[in-house]
């Protein structure tokens, strides 16, 4: 069962063309990374899903429902933590838990639950003012998960959050989705993202990029390595006279003696290392695996 479907949608403000005709699909208890840089879209096609925003073109679903046409139905699926976190300063962890639950006409005995899940004890007393990042996060978590819903939707969940806070937040998305939701989240920490993400999705200028697993195959990174030659504008220039080699961008001004390359196939890396070995000793090949970071430096450079 598809539990987001986004079909050819497309959003502009004023003469502005924000979307240009996304799609994609996510279905039961996946964990979808939503990335682009900033101006991409990421933020529209998010708005669009809440419903916060209306759709020049294109359909969006949330569990079969139309977002437009059957908004109530779409929405009573969906749990979204977007703009984070939206609190109100004056009022208490309870306070916002209540109201909450108010609003998803939860049991008395579903917002105590909601209460334990926090873990902030005493501070649910507190004005959410007096709040870490942490705390915040905690309890924006409750109150997206008040209602079961089949899809939730975190905007950047790890922003503001000290390394103790990220594992936690890691935890807990494992948690929900064993649960039985869905998460679809954006976020710029690409390690948080490929830690958690069944499969990425890349928006480029509004439109989309890519839908998938990291594909070692199509970037040229599945044989990649870092060499340390003895004479390094030689090889340079060596390396860029082989047609199947690629070139990778320097990682580490401090270390300006290595250089980063790859091959599509395994044979054609000994040929390049004994290329280089003409002109004269290379002292350390070291295989460099390929990682988010790189696929995101394919796409949008």
């Amino acid at each position: 069962m598809e539990i987001l479907s986004v079909r050819n949608i497309e959003k502009s403000f004023k003469k502005h063309k924000i979307l240009k005709g996304v799609s994609f699909s996510i279905g039961e208890q996946e964990i979808v990374g939503f990335l682009g840089p900033n101006g991409s879209g990421k933020s529209t096609t998010i708005k669009c899903i809440c419903g916060l925003y209306g759709l020049d073109a294109g359909e969006i679903a949330i569990c079969g429902y139309d977002i437009e046409k059957q908004r109530e139905s779409a929405l009573s699926e969906l749990g979204a933590s977007i703009e984070s976190p939206a609190l109100y300063p004056q009022l208490t962890g309870r306070e916002h838990l209540k109201m909450m639950g108010n609003w998803r006409n939860a049991t008395s005995a579903r917002v105590k639950e909601m209460e334990e899940y926090t873990g902030i004890g005493a501070y649910l007393n507190k004005r959410t003012a007096t709040y870490s990042m942490g705390m915040k996060m905690r309890l924006m978590l409750a109150m997206t998960l008040m209602a079961r819903p089949k899809l939730i939707i975190l905007d950047e969940p790890t922003n503001g959050l000290d390394p103790q806070a990220v594992f936690e937040l890691r935890k807990e998305m494992e948690m929900i989705r064993k649960d039985g939701s869905s998460i679809l989240f954006s976020s710029h920490q690409l390690g948080e993202v490929e830690k958690l993400a069944d499969r990425i999705i890349f928006l480029k200028q509004g439109e989309l990029v890519y839908d998938g697993v990291i594909p070692k195959e199509l970037v040229g990174m599945e044989y990649g390595v870092r060499i340390m030659p003895q004479h390094k504008e030689a090889s340079l220039q060596a390396l860029k006279n082989l047609s199947f080699v690629q070139m990778q961008e320097q990682e580490n001004e401090d270390t300006p003696q290595w250089i980063t390359f790859s091959v599509t196939q395994q044979e054609l890396l000994g040929k390049a290392i004994a290329t280089l070995e003409q002109i004269g000793f290379v002292y350390d090949v070291v295989k460099k695996d390929m990682d988010l970071e790189d696929f995101y430096k394919k796409i949008y450079r």
